[in-house]
């Protein structure tokens, strides 16, 4: 297959044109990264309420109003930032998801969460204790 120069040129020109819209509705996307540390709380039992200090930090590739929030509880808003840190105290029986909403709406940007395990787990026998 060959292509005279007015070909060769429309060519180029519609596959430039195609990346440049791509590229730039790529920039226009919206990225956030959101990290948790510690990711996982340890409780001595199964059952039990775990603690942890708990830092969470968030970077984005452009200023943005967004809430942390934990099982839809708001920890901290940010208006027009790009990155964000706030320490909670954590205190669950099971695992959580932390979660950057942007204007408190439903849909998160950006989510983790925070595993809770136990060393030991609950017994579900009751024990009965006899003196004789």
């Amino acid at each position: 297959m060959s292509f005279n120069h007015q070909q060769l040129f429309w060519l180029l020109l519609t596959a430039t044109l195609a990346l440049q819209s791509f590229f730039a509705g790529a920039a226009d996307a919206v990225a956030v990264v959101l990290k948790i540390t510690p990711d996982t709380c340890v409780s001595l039992q199964q059952g039990r309420t775990c603690y942890s200090k708990v830092t969470a930090r968030w970077h984005s590739n452009q200023p943005l109003d967004l809430c942390l929030t934990i099982e839809d509880q708001v920890l901290q808003c940010w208006k027009q930032q790009q990155q964000g840190q706030h320490q909670f105290e954590f205190a669950a029986t099971s695992t959580s998801v932390v979660r950057l909403l942007r204007d408190q709406q439903q849909q998160p940007l950006a989510q983790a969460q925070i595993a809770v395990n136990w060393v030991h787990q609950a017994s579900r026998a009751k024990r009965h204790w006899r003196l004789f």
